[in-house]
């Protein structure tokens, strides 16, 4: 009978201990933060990583969001909606979700890194995770303009030479080029031509940009990116100058002014012969 009450009061207290234990652990995860972990990365190209915040809590909270302590340099930011954010707020029992884009800089120093995400609540609490990159040198994609700028006139057209290459150890198919322009510009050529890439070979595409004419003059950008069956590239951003025929009309009319003037000094200083 000892024996037996020994025995339940052995067990009485195991079950005591297990449930604080159980208890401790989940006290710990006081941000009530969760992520998925892990991408490839391919030199050149840029990743978005889908992370996940569930908040548990009965309040809303706004989370701040920090990502670093790697071997490698990465271009790093925040996104929701394709909209850069440093922050996030999640309502009270609901799950909130952040891209996290990754571009790699330059050469990497190692090809296996890790990547730490931080997101600190409101209230101080934090959660941190490590994500794990690996380096992919199979596929590696990159894009050039032939010129640094380039100028048009509204309702004009303009051409753009770009030269991609396959830098990495295998092949890439079907590689087109996609743009992103200013509202209502648009490309009438060059969209639809594809190539195929081996390792170190280079090739051009031409892409043909209309500009509406209702465009004003100004400064501009004209994104582009290269795209394969297997990986994008990084993206470029070629500055773009506008013209309209306004201008050119009111240059030449101020040039006209001034021949005019000065005929009329020449005339007054010297009088007619």
């Amino acid at each position: 009978m000892k024996s037996l009450k020994k025995t339940i009061l052995l067990l009485s207290m195991l079950i005591i201990v297990l449930a604080f234990s159980i208890s401790a652990a989940f006290a710990a995860d006081v941000s009530g933060t969760e992520f998925l972990t892990g991408c490839n990365l391919s030199p050149g190209a840029s990743k978005a990583i889908a992370l996940f915040i569930g908040n548990a809590d009965a309040a809303s909270h706004s989370y701040t969001l920090t990502a670093g302590d790697s071997a490698n340099s990465y271009e790093l930011y925040f996104s929701t909606d394709g909209a850069a954010v440093k922050s996030l707020t999640v309502p009270a029992g609901t799950s909130g979700q952040v891209d996290l884009n990754i571009n790699l800089k330059g050469e990497s120093s190692v090809n296996e890194d890790k990547l730490s995400v931080k997101a600190v609540r409101d209230d101080g609490k934090e959660n941190v995770i490590n994500l794990s990159i690996i380096i992919n040198k199979d596929h590696m994609l990159t894009v050039k303009s032939m010129l640094d700028k380039f100028d048009v006139f509204s309702g004009k057209s303009a051409e753009i030479t770009l030269s991609v290459t396959n830098n990495g150890s295998k092949d890439l198919n079907n590689i087109k080029i996609k743009p992103e322009l200013p509202y209502k510009w648009f490309v009438s050529q060059g969209t639809e031509t594809v190539m195929n890439l081996k390792p170190g070979e280079t090739g051009t595409l031409t892409i043909k940009v209309d500009v509406p004419s209702s465009q004003v003059a100004g400064n501009f950008a004209a994104k582009f990116t290269a795209m394969s069956d297997e990986m994008s590239s990084g993206q470029i951003s070629i500055p773009v100058t506008v013209k309209t025929s306004s201008n050119i009309g009111l240059w030449m009319l101020g040039i006209l002014i001034l021949i005019a003037g000065f005929t009329l000094l020449q005339f007054k200083r010297h009088g007619r012969r």
